[in-house]
């Protein structure tokens, strides 16, 4: 939007009337230029061109300084499709008006004003199109040496982060790793880059993985974080946290999916020693009291099932303790937990240890198990154990409780079988503990 040379009449002076005729006239017609002059500035220019253009008519000036005057009125930014044409305009009618100034001196002024002012319009034009070109030059530079720079640290952060990086294609090709990710798997990363994605696949992989792999490489999803095994070129299992992100091109696309791999092996097996530890009893390795009535309590789920307990107790295993020490007494109890859980062999059956020398094997959906495994147990404990040098005969007193979930609670039956085994203890079934040394 072209600014607004000024309007109204200018008083005063000689050529105030062609003054304000050109003044209206460049402020009339397509505001399609801006002037970086205020009114004030305005008026005075055109005031000194009005002047200079009347006085070079009257006094036979060079036809030169009008074309000067031209070319500072194209200088000014007066440079709109409308500006020169109807300044002539102005500046003809002035002529004509003024009887004293020849018609062939009028032409000949006006095209030299007209010259001046094209010359001076075009080199004002090559100059903004060779500021623009600049510009765009320095932009374009810029940007490149931006996007260098970009990359740069992109490669820097690629090639040395410790996390594992990779980057590969939709079709699955494996472009590029990174150092971090290849030694993870025992590669270097050109031997990684004739892989493929599929080609590191792994037993214990989620189901769940792969389709959302197939999700991210269609685009239906821009990330997706999950556990994956990863089979190391040694045969071993590596355990990572992955993290799978989508890369479009400038149409959105999809393009590339870069992956970040973080080496969880030790977490994971710290963690499962936890978890192992939280659910089993450290000296026999079978399952301890907080798994047993976990184990129960699930049972309990099915009001239709028949479950079973078989409630065992080492008979004067006290004995053994006080006559040969804990450390035969702890080895007797570890030959003593693989024998019961050697009868506890079918499907769903739980032994555990939930006391000093006291087990009990859980028989879920049970039918004539629990009497079988009873049996087992008592012929297990008539053979000896040889325990660091000594031959131990120990017995075991066994009680059996067995009821539909519907029909009981899980305290209620383990507490049957507890006073079922206490009978059986009573009623001294089984020969009493006989100790012997090799």
């Amino acid at each position: 939007m072209a600014s607004d040379p000024g309007g109204g009449p200018e008083q005063g002076g000689p050529h105030a009337e062609l003054v304000d005729q050109w003044v209206a006239a460049l402020a009339g017609g397509t505001r399609d230029h801006v002037v970086p002059l205020s009114r004030a500035e305005t008026v005075a220019l055109i005031a000194r061109l009005a002047r200079g253009v009347d006085q070079a008519a009257r006094n036979g000036d060079a036809a030169d300084q009008v074309a000067e005057l031209g070319a500072e009125l194209a200088r000014a930014h007066f440079v709109g499709d409308e500006v020169l044409g109807r300044s002539i305009a102005v500046l003809d009618a002035h002529f004509t008006r003024e009887t004293t100034i020849a018609a062939a001196r009028a032409a000949e002024l006006l095209g030299a004003f007209t010259a001046g002012y094209v010359r001076a319009f075009r080199q004002w034009l090559l100059a903004e199109q060779e500021s623009v070109r600049a510009a765009e030059m320095t932009a374009r530079l810029q940007m490149q040496e931006q996007l260098r720079a970009s990359e740069a640290r992109f490669r820097a952060v690629f090639a040395q982060a410790g996390i594992g990086t990779g980057l590969s294609d939709m079709t699955g090709r494996i472009i590029e790793v990174n150092a971090a990710f290849a030694n993870m798997l025992g590669y270097s990363p050109a031997e990684m880059c004739a892989l493929e994605v599929t080609d590191l696949t792994h037993p214990e992989d989620d189901p769940d993985m792969w389709p959302l792999y197939a999700q991210v490489v269609r685009g239906e999803v821009e990330n997706v974080q999950m556990e994956k095994a990863y089979p190391h070129r040694d045969g071993r299992t590596v355990w990572t946290n992955i993290n799978v992100s989508l890369i479009r091109d400038d149409r959105g696309d999809p393009r590339y999916t870069l992956i970040l791999v973080e080496d969880i092996s030790e977490r994971r097996a710290l963690r499962e020693r936890l978890q192992y530890r939280a659910h089993h009893d450290q000296l026999t390795g079978l399952a301890n009291r907080s798994r047993f009535f976990d184990a129960l309590t699930a049972a309990f789920t099915d009001p239709d099932s028949r479950i079973g307990l078989c409630y065992i107790d080492l008979d004067h295993f006290k004995a053994v303790n006080d006559t040969f020490g804990h450390a035969v007494g702890d080895e007797l109890l570890i030959q003593a937990a693989a024998r019961l859980d050697a009868c506890a062999d079918g499907f769903g059956q739980l032994v555990a240890r939930i006391g000093g020398d006291e087990f009990v094997v859980l028989v879920p959906n049970s039918t004539a198990d629990v009497d079988e495994i009873a049996r087992c147990v008592r012929r297990a404990f008539t053979r000896p154990f040889e325990v660091q040098g000594h031959h131990l005969t120990v017995t075991a007193s066994v009680g059996i409780a067995e009821e539909y979930a519907a029909h009981t609670t899980a305290d209620d039956l383990l507490q049957a079988a507890d006073y079922s085994m206490y009978w059986a203890k009573a009623a001294g079934h089984g020969p009493r503990t006989d100790t012997a040394t090799g």
